[in-house]
């Protein structure tokens, strides 16, 4: 990002993977007129568009007006929603008045899905599901995955508001240890393969992070690095 950016706005717009937007809620919309443009330049063949969102960003307006868009133009859209039960430090009850976030993919014009957001089988089948039923012209698909943020919104956050009964409740599992446990007991692969794979991404985090502190800091004088919104959309420094 030649020091423009933080560490997850990065994407390969060429490749439809856009970068990831911090106000979560603008993902939708943006998704969704992608897939407008695609059909627009009869490019749809197969095509799924997909992103991710908490619940905190289903209560902007970017996030309703791109879920309309969705359900008129009927574009093979999904949406997650992860219900981590806290926008930020605003606990779902002060967030919104449904019974269940599930209940507004039916206003909008969603199928809606709902699963255990700490179960990985459950996910993968029901995210699956979604996917096929986009795909296949059944229109935008929702999915609410429920689970439990279990630390702070960032390093900056103590997580102190938290309630701690959730933590012993039926989404407080911890994501990571239950898919460990779930991929060892259906025999998706053993302890070692794990460990592996496990080894191999922090090596490859560790590398990253000394190639970007060696690297010299940009000069602003001299730097000519495009930004994804000029003419060229440029994926690399110039």
């Amino acid at each position: 990002m030649r020091a423009r950016d933080g560490n997850i706005h990065r994407g390969r717009p060429r490749e439809g993977l856009f970068a990831m937007i911090s106000h979560l809620g603008t993902m939708p919309s943006v998704v969704a007129g992608a897939l407008l443009a695609r059909r627009l330049r009869g490019k749809m063949d197969g095509v799924v568009g997909a992103t991710c969102i908490g619940d905190g960003g289903t209560s902007t307006g970017a996030f309703h007006e791109g879920m309309n868009l969705a359900a008129v133009e009927r574009l093979p859209f999904v949406v997650v929603v992860a219900n981590n039960q806290y926008a930020y430090s605003t606990p779902t009850r002060r967030q919104y008045a449904c019974h269940d976030l599930l209940d507004r993919a039916a206003g909008y014009g969603f199928a809606g899905h709902s699963t255990d957001g700490t179960d990985l089988g459950a996910c993968l089948d029901t995210v699956q599901n979604a996917v096929a039923a986009a795909r296949a012209g059944n229109g935008p698909q929702m999915v609410v995955a429920n689970l439990l943020r279990l630390t702070g919104h960032g390093e900056h956050d103590d997580a102190s508001y938290m309630d701690p009964s959730l933590r012993a409740s039926a989404v407080g599992g911890d994501c990571l240890k239950l898919a460990r446990q779930q991929i060892l007991t259906r025999g998706w692969a053993d302890a070692a393969d794990l460990d592996t794979w496990r080894a191999k991404a922090v090596a490859q985090v560790d590398a990253a992070l000394a190639t970007a502190q060696s690297e010299a800091p940009p000069d602003p004088s001299r730097e000519d690095w495009n930004a994804l919104s000029t003419r060229d959309l440029s994926d690399q420094p110039a």
